[in-house]
């Protein structure tokens, strides 16, 4: 069972916590970065601008923001989820820029794959030589594929996403590169990954028909050149929706394609009456349940993240959500026994 920990500076990280550090080494086998293992935390802006000057128009990238944690695990024994290599959020404007520069023109595509894989290599190349064994599964694309009409390429066969915020906003790998950025990500991940780690692409509302019918688009492609090991659903769910039987469904098909499923962010919402954490509990039972089920059946649902550990922790940056599993005093909230009562089924 994974963890995933919030913050968006290391002053705010729930690795700060004494308390929180202790629960997560006893209870969980993994922790995922919500945030600080993200292209705008590992990207150094000034330090890149002044490469290009120099005649390298490579990426510099710094570390600091996810050393805390990457000590953690090695210490503990214990795994992170490399989250994420590319997303279109989160990803500066400025590294699609001619020399990185803030009002330059957009890079053309060729420069930007060069980019790409720079990133991609120097990351997986840190971790993997500082910290070896310690990450264990990538993010490689989150994301990208998209069911908001006029926020997506249909001519790709799977929904291929040109915008997001509704609309407002450009996916910039999509409009500097084009759609094949999604398999050339794969691909530089798989070039530097080592060999017993494993690649997912990674969504949400993975349920939707139409969103499960292009994933698994995506995924059979991907899987074509044997560059995709599994299929991550964020899985951020409701009090009563969606059902359990379409979501089981989604997991079902994705398996199909010959995949591991790992369910990457899990969290469930309360109903917000005054029975709401009873009521979580039951949802989160039922949700669990079903995972148990599909994995005898012969599914091979590899991890379970939590994304999050604590309701409203102050550290949190105000977090006020109550989806999790302790409270805000770091209490066991009933869902933790329900789920507990399932797994030592």
């Amino acid at each position: 069972m994974g963890v995933g920990i919030y913050g968006s500076s290391l002053s705010t990280s729930g690795m700060v916590s004494k308390k929180m550090r202790d629960i997560i080494a006893y209870q969980f086998n993994s922790i995922t970065y919500t945030n600080l293992m993200k292209m705008d935390y590992m990207l150094n802006k000034s330090a890149s601008q002044s490469n290009a000057r120099n005649g390298n128009d490579m990426p510099v990238l710094k570390f600091d923001t996810i050393i805390d944690g990457l000590e953690f695990c090695k210490n503990n024994n214990i795994h992170m989820r490399g989250h994420t290599l590319v997303w279109h959020v989160q990803a500066p404007d400025w590294f699609f820029r001619t020399n990185f520069e803030d009002n330059a023109s957009f890079a053309n595509a060729q420069k930007m794959e060069q980019r790409m894989e720079s990133y991609i290599k120097q990351l997986m190349q840190f971790v993997q030589c500082h910290y070896p064994g310690v990450v264990d599964v990538w993010d490689v694309v989150n994301e990208a594929v998209e069911i908001e009409q006029g926020s997506f390429d249909s001519s790709t066969g799977w929904n291929t996403r040109t915008k997001f915020d509704s609309g407002k906003k450009d996916n910039l790998w999509y409009k500097t590169m084009g759609p094949d950025y999604v398999f050339k990500a794969f691909r530089f991940a798989r070039k530097y990954a080592d060999k017993d780690v494993k690649l997912v692409y990674n969504d949400f509302n993975t349920f939707m028909s139409q969103k499960t019918n292009a994933i698994k688009t995506l995924v059979g492609k991907l899987k074509a050149e044997n560059l995709i090991d599994a299929v991550g659903l964020q899985s951020y769910l409701g009090a009563s929706w969606p059902a359990v039987k379409d979501y089981r469904s989604a997991i079902q098909q994705f398996s199909s394609l010959g995949v591991d499923i790992q369910v990457t962010e899990l969290t469930i919402s309360t109903d917000g009456t005054n029975n709401k954490f009873n009521q979580q509990a039951s949802r989160y039972q039922e949700v669990f349940k079903a995972y148990m089920e599909l994995k005898r059946s012969g599914i091979n649902i590899t991890s379970v993240t939590l994304f999050g550990l604590q309701d409203g922790y102050l550290l949190y940056d105000k977090d006020t959500t109550d989806t999790r599993f302790w409270d805000h005093d770091l209490k066991k909230k009933p869902v933790y026994n329900a789920v507990m009562q399932v797994l030592k089924s």
